[in-house]
């Protein structure tokens, strides 16, 4: 009965990813979460007292997903390794569980748009801002970006990962994530990140 209960916590939990990705967490309701899991509403509430605390779930869920991506990165010497290795990550992330940045793109909008406010959502989006910004301050004390560039790399590298993901999630045909990852890895790999700086880009 135990391994019956956590199954069909597990299904209520992804059905309930999947409805906040498409409707967002405002509009989601515990009915189409019942339905989708193909449980009923006692059941529902047996196992989650709120909607609240089914986001709350799935945030957490993915704060550790994401957390674990960049531990990974962060094992590696160099800022473009870490690039690197953060954006494989993600691109595994994205075949394993591709409804994970599904819902990681429509928290981030939900977030950004909706009259709920997650400390938990933000915990996630904090934890991919914070990795480039420690990268970008790690490739300027190297020398490899010129002084004053913290934040305007950064956020175009955060824009680049919700562009990822907001592809991966909702865009791209089956496969071709993957394609538009590995182009990103060969752009990181040929120059990005990788030569002292000259001439500052506005000289």
């Amino acid at each position: 009965m135990g391994a019956d209960s956590e199954q069909t916590r597990r299904t209520i939990l992804r059905a309930a990813r999947d409805v906040i990705a498409e409707c967002g967490y405002a509009a989601a309701t515990f009915q189409q979460i019942a339905t989708r899991a193909g449980v009923s509403r006692p059941t529902l509430h047996y196992y989650f007292g709120t909607r609240e605390q089914v986001y709350e779930t799935l945030l957490a869920e993915l704060h550790s997903q994401v957390s674990a991506c960049v531990a990974e990165a962060q094992e590696r010497p160099q800022p473009r390794l870490q690039l690197i290795a953060f954006t494989a990550a993600i691109q595994r992330l994205c075949i394993d569980d591709p409804a994970a940045m599904r819902f990681l793109v429509a928290a981030r909008v939900e977030q950004r748009r909706g009259p709920h406010r997650s400390v938990a959502a933000q915990r996630v989006i904090a934890a991919v801002h914070d990795f480039y910004t420690a990268l970008v301050e790690a490739a300027q004390r190297s020398g490899e970006l010129a002084p004053g560039a913290i934040g305007g790399v950064a956020d175009m590298l955060a824009s680049l990962f919700w562009g990822m993901g907001f592809h991966a999630g909702f865009v791209a045909e089956e496969g071709s994530a993957s394609i538009v990852a590995r182009q990103l890895l060969q752009l990181f790999d040929d120059g990005l990140l990788t030569s002292q700086i000259g001439a500052p880009v506005d000289a």
